[in-house]
């Protein structure tokens, strides 16, 4: 067991963060599935329905690289400026899934 927890605790608290982004961005496309009726395992639906998928699984496809290097940056360089980056990270996940989700053209 870790000796100090303090030394990792921002880095958990990230990654915390990160899983309740994810879990966000999964909710966003059980909705998205009822208000268009489109029952899983299907993943073809009207374009708005596609969107919300498509962003949610990209962002899904990248999540156990940020959360490796999230660590590995945290560990072996600097434990405050990788949760920086990582905070930046999801904020700019978080914006990428709102515009991908919107119609082309409303972007």
């Amino acid at each position: 067991m870790l000796e100090n927890v303090e030394e990792v605790a921002s880095l958990a608290a990230v990654s915390v963060l990160a899983v309740l982004e994810q879990v966000y961005f999964t909710l966003q496309v059980i909705y998205a599935r009822r208000k268009f009726s489109v029952a899983p395992p299907a993943i073809v639906g009207p374009p708005e329905f596609q969107r919300i998928h498509r962003a949610q699984s990209n962002c899904a496809e990248y999540f156990p690289m940020f959360i490796t290097v999230l660590w590995m940056a945290g560990l072996f360089f600097s434990q405050g400026l990788a949760s920086l980056c990582g905070l930046l990270y999801l904020y700019g996940r978080f914006l990428y899934f709102h515009g991908y989700s919107q119609s082309a053209d409303g972007r």
